[in-house]
Formats: structure tokens, sequence, C-alpha cells
């Protein structure tokens, strides 16, 4: 089962920026230059929920409220770790105040690679959590504009694609890699730990048809 090979698979070394890389439009810093940045990167929490999709798995994204660095995009559930907060626990309530899901109805099984976004001068850590019945999402409006699931043959490599797209960070269009998602577009740092994600979910595939 995906849920139990993942868990296990967390625990060892992650593709990581082999992963990021697949839908870099340039080079990206690194995670140790977010921590050797100056001011110190601010760190954050984000939260990968996962339900099974009939013969795949699908992920909860979240498009952001229009407004400040990050606004309008398509992102994961998650933000600021506050003071004296762990990761984990951050996680919990930016999930609650962002779509009103708890704890109880989703299990946290480990972590991704960290990734360090220069523009808002923050590292992301994300997490991988585990839904098994359907989720009553209550969306908060003062941050979130949609939240929607999408299925893993969505954001496969094969659909990777560059366009002109508008980056509120620079006030300014540029052609960038991304995935197209209906109206929507996954590029940034949301698109290398989607791909990092597809990844774990391409090798569990290999591992399926391996002799036994």
């Amino acid at each position: 089962m995906f849920k139990n090979w993942l868990q296990k698979r967390l625990l060892h070394p992650l593709p990581g920026v082999k992963a990021h890389e697949t839908i870099w439009t340039y080079p990206r810093n690194s995670f140790e230059d977010g921590l050797n940045a100056t001011p110190p990167a601010r760190l954050s929490s984000i939260n990968i929920i996962l339900q099974r999709a009939e013969t795949e798995w699908q992920s909860l994204f979240i498009l952001r409220s229009d407004f400040g660095i990050h606004g309008g995009q398509v992102a994961f559930p998650g933000g600021k770790i506050d003071e004296q907060e762990t990761k984990l626990a951050c996680v919990h309530r930016e999930t609650w105040e962002e779509i009103g899901v708890g704890p109880d109805q989703y299990q946290t099984i480990g972590e991704l690679s960290p990734v360090y976004i220069p523009p808002s001068n923050m590292i992301v850590f994300p997490h991988i959590s585990i839904s098994e019945n359907e989720l009553n999402l209550q969306i908060n409006q003062t941050e979130i504009a949609d939240c929607f699931w999408v299925r893993f043959s969505k954001i496969h490599p094969n659909n990777i694609i560059q366009k002109n797209h508008y980056l509120k960070a620079f006030d300014m269009e540029k052609t960038i890699k991304g995935i197209p998602l209906g109206n929507h577009f996954l590029w940034g740092a949301s698109a290398m730990i989607s791909q990092e994600l597809v990844q774990l979910w391409l090798e569990y595939q290999l591992h399926l048809n391996e002799p036994e």
C-alpha cells in the first residue's frame, strides 16, 4: 500500500533538488542558503494532504487570496511557524485556520525536502498527511480563494510547460515553467514540492513492478 511504503520511504534520503530542478525556470537558492540568509529566513510549515482516488492518489491544493507577495498563487495549506511552536503544531494550526480541517481528520506521516523561497525569505518544511475519509472543508475566505483536489497524473513531469505568467514578487510578466491546473497555474516552490511528491509516486510504481 502506498501509504505504508511512503511512510517508510520518507525516513531515507529524498530526491530533493533532483526533483525540484525539473520545474525550475532558473537554478534556485538552496535550503542551506536560507539557513545562512541575512536577515535570518522565517520558518514555515505546509500540509500536503493526500487521499486515494480510484487507482491513483490526489493532493489537496489551495489558491491563496489575492494579497501579499504570494497572493493568487496555487499552494498548500500552511504558514509561518510561531515562536515556541513546533513544525508539526504549525501544520495542525494553519490547516485548521485556513481550511477548517483538524488533525483528527488526517495522519501526518513525515516530511519532504525543505525549500527556501528568496522573495519572502522563508524556509518551507513540507509535511505529508494522509486522509482516509472525505474532508469537511471550511475555507477561511480572508486567506483562501479556492481549494481543490489534483490527481498525481495531472502534476506528472510530462505536463510541465513554459508560459508567460505575471510574477507578483517582481511586478512583471516572465516566461516560467509550471503546470496548468484548469484556470490556475502551479509554479514556484509549490511546483517544486509537488515534483518531489510525484517522483516518490513514480518510484513506488517501479517498486510494485519489481520481481519478488
